[in-house]
């Protein structure tokens, strides 16, 4: 009787060993979650910002040099996505990878995007065509956490991936080039399945020009590229088009001043969207194709620190 006692006793103190670890494991992952959630590095709001009602219009030339570059033909579209159209999902290992320290996490960050390509590209008929394409957009994005002082923070990030769930063809972004006209800020970027740090992403200074180019490759249809940014306060985001320089190479000038006015170091959303050609500017028939990698950067001075993870 005694033994089976102490038997039931060893049974019971291991199932409260277990569950105290398991409900100590999914603390740890909601607080990480909301880490990630509210991070600028991340940006989830940012994310949603994909599908925002805005609208390409007719760009005024800012920039010197830039005269023989192709500019966009006349359209105006934006992403319908319904309210329903966001479905977020993580995945949080902890330890980051087998054998590894617990205070050490690695979180896969998968947006599944549906809506409507809306789009108006032809104003000579009454009324005016809008033609409306379904879509179906997965992005996804890796994050290195460490736990010290008590706290998890953010050390690398992925870019964010965004790509066409079973694209009629195959549409990528292949590099991201900035340059800084003021700070000499020089951020290079050749492939999506890489981590950077806080201090290997895009940093500029307040007043800087950024100039940027974007490079792209297709087995079908061309395309053509946008720049979304935005700041800290209202209005979040703006949607500016590239101008093409080559068959696959677009290039854009950002005025880091036009963007707020600067009140101290903060991290800044971009993402760079390539939409295709067809799916721009033909009717319904042809599919819809995109490709998008978005890349946080940084503004602040050279003798400021980096923007805190939380």
């Amino acid at each position: 009787m005694k033994r089976t006692l102490i038997l039931a006793a060893a049974v019971l103190l291991m199932a409260v060993l277990a569950l105290t670890g398991c409900n100590r494991k999914q603390d740890e992952e909601q607080v990480i979650d909301t880490l990630l959630v509210n991070s600028g590095y991340t940006n989830d709001e940012h994310t949603k910002n994909y599908g925002a009602n805005d609208t390409t219009l007719p760009d005024p030339d800012t920039v010197l040099g830039t005269d023989g570059y192709e500019r966009i033909p006349f359209v105006r579209f934006r992403r319908y996505i319904p309210a329903n159209g966001f479905s977020r999902t993580r995945n949080i290992q902890i330890p980051a990878y087998p054998g590894g320290p617990d205070t050490t996490a690695l979180v896969t960050i998968t947006w599944d995007i549906t809506g409507e390509l809306r789009t108006m590209f032809d104003e000579t008929t009454n009324p005016i065509l809008v033609w409306r394409k379904p879509f179906h957009d997965v992005a996804v994005r890796k994050v290195y956490l460490e736990k010290f002082g008590d706290a998890w923070h953010i050390v690398k990030i992925s870019p964010l991936v965004t790509s066409t769930r079973n694209a009629a063809y195959s549409l990528q972004v292949t590099s991201v080039h900035a340059v800084g006209r003021v700070s000499g800020e020089v951020f290079d970027l050749t492939t999506s399945d890489t981590m950077l740090t806080k201090d290997e992403l895009p940093c500029f200074v307040p007043n800087d020009t950024v100039l940027v180019t974007v490079t792209v490759s297709s087995d079908g249809d061309s395309c053509w590229a946008f720049l979304h940014h935005g700041r800290p306060a209202r209005p979040h985001i703006w949607r500016h088009p590239y101008w093409r320089t080559g068959t696959w190479t677009f290039e854009r000038a950002v005025v880091i001043g036009d963007e707020s006015e600067y009140d101290g170091p903060n991290v800044r959303p971009s993402i760079h969207d390539a939409i295709g050609w067809g799916s721009l500017w033909a009717d319904s028939s042809k599919p819809y194709v995109a490709a998008a990698w978005g890349i946080p950067y940084i503004v602040k001075n050279p003798n400021e620190t980096l923007p805190s993870d939380q």
